[in-house]
């Protein structure tokens, strides 16, 4: 006889619900309420069929639903009704080659604490195995190759489970069941030490043998997650120095690990929300505040006030601080500007004269990813680079075309659009390094075919030159060229929901402007379709190309040349032929371009004032030039903003002037760059209060590359919400080049809906 009471579902879970434990957690569940059917991953969804009483039915859906495993996220639910096939018990079914529409991954996650018992407990068969992990943490998105995530899937497919790992995964009590990347000693992926000329090192535990080497002053190339660290101990300045000298890095901030939180305290300022972020199982690299009586070497991040801190996610980081080691150097593994190492081969190629030794697995990394970066401003998160644990990453904007936006050239990014979702590409550095224009093909050919993406639009930025722009002409498809700084607009429109006209300012280094000549210092009024220009630092005329942008002493010849002042006597490291070869240039007009770039100018205020006149990395003399700022010094320089029609122009020349008084009269670099700051800041704000009045908009975009200066954007962000603007600035999309691919993605779309 039929029961009244009983009911039977098909439910339909989408979103990150693969390689999170979804299925041996949903298996517990059913026995816990008695639920009988079952559940399988379908394409990447997990669907059950399941038969109970009403009541029980209920309670199961909503303690799923409101209580799902720690690392899932459920963007969807579908649930029908059907008849009862009577089902007597409940099992997981192997999954189906189906594809679902919306495909969402589960980013790699840090070791979780019971794995890392397991690890350091000498009665635990996986005492001391670098490779433990669970349904709660491990490699995910490293090691998947295709959906659905299965081990057959991923490049743990070639190690066979053991016995005893079989028995974890085929048994629901586990917190191994259905663990794809399950494994032991007996049966799962190596460690091995070698020296740089690949000589395997004999010896009884090879992470206690690194931690001996790094203790001695030795460099070690770590093979982690996702990629190859360079690694040091972050006390000694001598090996510091080593790698810096080796990799050709003499002076970009290296990251550190450090073994606890109790640690970073003792180094740095740390706000409640700082602590949570470092200590979620992402485990980004957060930018800190050192503290004024920071002990750790001065080589470590010369010429900053603040540190980039992470703490250990492998069980390798873990054992390598059980000696007496509290920090350790762990910076990317490649050469100065080149592409990430991520190849056992490749790495000792490469790396063999900047390591001297190796720490090697034979675990394939499919897909390679960077460290995250993040800081807080304003007590929210804000990404400088969008990579490892946070990466893949989707967000629903309603987007039914397919579409692939190909980014910018520095800073490089991907981002795919498909069935309302656009997928964003980790950080993949510069396109003009060989290594780095071929990783970023590579990791966009990985993950069209993990989506199944076949994209028949495709935005690229409107610079001709760029890279990514020449990679455009390549794709089959329709081509949209999307304008630098609208897309950083966009960027930030799209990550706030704001579909409305919006105040938009850009400050970044360089973007091909509509007029043909070199953007960077914008205030744009716009929508996601469109944009006007409203105002602009005013144009100089640059000498030497791209050459002014690694040696900020030519931008400040051209700034002087401009304004009618001989450089000679503030640029005293600079030889006097060299500053007439660049002023002649200037006078003929030679190798020269127009530029209005924010980034420019600040490289030139860094470079008279004698901060920085050579550049070693990316936007290094505005960098330091934000540093030695006087937080105590509220008081700008005079500045006039010219208004032609309805464009406003901020004129540089007055404020040159009065820092060329200063330096005149001795005035501290601090002050000068703290006065020079706090200018910028009143005259972006002026010019917003005067499109506001001219536009009646009041919600504004703060965006571009110059704006991951902290100083200036909490200056301007403040200033602006004093006078009742509604202000936003990236956050989840990163603020430099990295975000332009997801800007791009929805202009495009907002094009091809009109």
């Amino acid at each position: 006889m039929r029961n009244k009471e009983k009911r039977r579902y098909i439910i339909q879970l989408s979103g990150i619900v693969q390689g999170v434990g979804f299925r041996p957690y949903i298996y517990q569940k059913a026995k816990e309420y008695r639920i009988c059917g079952w559940v399988n991953n379908t394409g990447a969804r997990v669907v059950m069929d399941v038969e109970a009483n009403r009541g029980a039915l209920k309670s199961f859906l909503l303690d799923v639903i409101k209580n799902p495993p720690i690392l899932a996220k459920i963007e969807k639910v579908s649930i029908r009704m059907h008849n009862e096939m009577g089902y007597n018990s409940f099992e997981i079914r192997h999954s189906d080659k189906e594809l679902s529409k919306i495909k969402l991954i589960s980013p790699d996650i840090s070791v979780c604490y019971k794995c890392m018992e397991e690890v350091f407990n000498p009665d635990s068969r996986r005492y001391r195995y670098a490779f433990t992990n669970c349904t709660e943490c491990g490699p995910r998105y490293t090691i998947i190759k295709s959906l659905p995530y299965d081990r057959k899937n991923t490049s743990m497919n070639p190690f066979s489970l053991c016995e005893h790992c079989r028995d974890e995964y085929s048994n629901p009590k586990s917190r191994r069941f259905h663990t794809q990347p399950n494994c032991c000693s007996h049966c799962g992926p190596t460690l091995f030490l070698m020296n740089q000329r690949g000589k395997e090192i004999s010896c009884w535990d090879v992470i206690h043998k690194t931690a001996e080497l790094i203790g001695e002053g030795k460099i070690v190339a770590i093979k982690g997650m996702g990629g190859f660290h360079l690694c040091c101990d972050a006390q000694n300045e001598e090996a510091i120095s080593q790698i810096r000298q080796r990799k050709n890095r003499p002076h970009k901030p290296l990251a550190i690990m450090v073994k606890d939180i109790e640690v970073v305290y003792k180094y740095c300022e740390l706000t409640q929300l700082e602590q949570e972020v470092l200590m979620n199982p992402r485990r980004p690299i957060v930018l800190l505040k050192k503290k004024s009586k920071c002990i750790l070497p001065g080589n470590i991040a010369p010429y900053q006030n603040r540190l980039g801190i992470m703490l250990p996610y492998l069980p390798i980081h873990h054992m390598l601080f059980e000696g007496n080691t509290e920090c350790l150097v762990m910076t990317s593994a490649n050469r100065s500007g080149s592409a990430l190492q991520y190849k056992n081969a490749t790495a000792l190629a490469n790396l063999g004269k900047v390591a001297d030794y190796f720490l090697l697995h034979n675990r394939d990394i499919h897909n390679p990813i960077d460290d995250s970066v993040i800081k807080i401003i304003e007590n929210k998160e804000m990404f400088s680079r969008r990579a490892r644990g946070y990466i893949p990453y989707a967000k629903n904007m309603g987007i039914q075309d397919e579409i692939l936006a190909l980014g910018a050239e520095q800073k490089s990014t991907f981002s795919i659009s498909q069935n309302g979702y656009i997928y964003f590409s980790s950080y993949l550095g510069d396109l003009k390094d060989k290594d780095s224009y071929d990783l970023y093909k590579r990791i966009l050919k990985n993950f069209t075919v993990l989506i199944h993406s076949t994209p028949k639009i495709v935005a690229h930025d409107s610079h001709p030159k760029y890279l990514s722009t020449r990679y455009a002409k390549t794709q089959e498809g329709h081509r949209i060229a999307i304008q630098h700084h609208h897309a950083h607009m966009v960027s930030c429109m799209a990550e706030h929901a704001l579909s409305e006209k919006v105040i938009g300012v850009i400050f970044d280094g360089t973007g091909l402007g509509t007029d043909g000549t070199i953007w960077g210092g914008e205030f744009l009024v716009g929508d996601r379709r469109d944009f006007i220009r409203w105002g602009y630092l005013k144009p100089v005329l640059l000498q030497g190309g791209d050459s002014t942008i690694h040696e900020p002493w030519k931008t400040a010849v051209s700034y002087l040349y401009s304004i009618r002042h001989d450089p000679k006597s503030f640029l005293k490291n600079i030889s006097h032929l060299d500053v007439d070869i660049i002023q002649q240039a200037l006078a003929f007009k030679y190798n020269c371009h127009l530029s209005s770039s924010m980034g420019r100018l600040f490289d030139c205020v860094s470079a008279l004032i004698g901060i920085r006149e050579h550049i070693t990395y990316d936007a290094q003399a505005a960098i330091e030039l934000e540093n030695i700022a006087d937080p105590n010094i509220n008081t700008g320089y005079y500045y006039l903003i010219n208004q032609r029609e309805n464009i406003f122009e901020l004129d540089y020349e007055r404020i040159i002037l009065g820092i060329l008084e200063d330096l005149e009269n001795a005035v501290l670099p601090s002050i000068i760059s703290a006065r020079f700051h706090d200018t910028i800041s009143n005259a972006t704000v002026e010019i917003i209060c005067k499109i506001r009045d001219s536009v009646q908009l009041n919600q504004v975009v703060l965006s571009g590359g110059v704006f991951e200066n902290s100083y200036l954007l909490q200056s301007v962000y403040k200033k602006l919400k004093a006078k009742d603007f509604d202000v936003f600035f990236n956050q989840q999309i990163p603020i430099n080049d990295s975000g332009i691919s997801f800007g791009q993605i929805v202009i495009a779309d907002e094009i091809m809906k009109r």
